[in-house]
């Protein structure tokens, strides 16, 4: 069997991992700006976390 395969999980990790970094940032008061360079995320996806922060204050 061959094994050079993406392993998924490793990139659902690598996700979580920028997800949780951008929730941090946001909640610092960083820039999206500022956000996008350090975690690599989309605007739209700094916008939905943004969201959801929003609506637990």
């Amino acid at each position: 069997m061959e094994e050079n395969f993406i392993n998924p999980q490793h990139n659902k990790d690598k996700d979580e991992e920028a997800l949780n970094k951008a929730r941090e940032m946001l909640i610092d008061g960083k820039t999206d700006k500022e956000i996008k360079e350090e975690t690599g995320l989309r605007p739209k996806a700094v916008g939905r976390i943004q969201k959801e922060i929003t609506k637990h204050f």
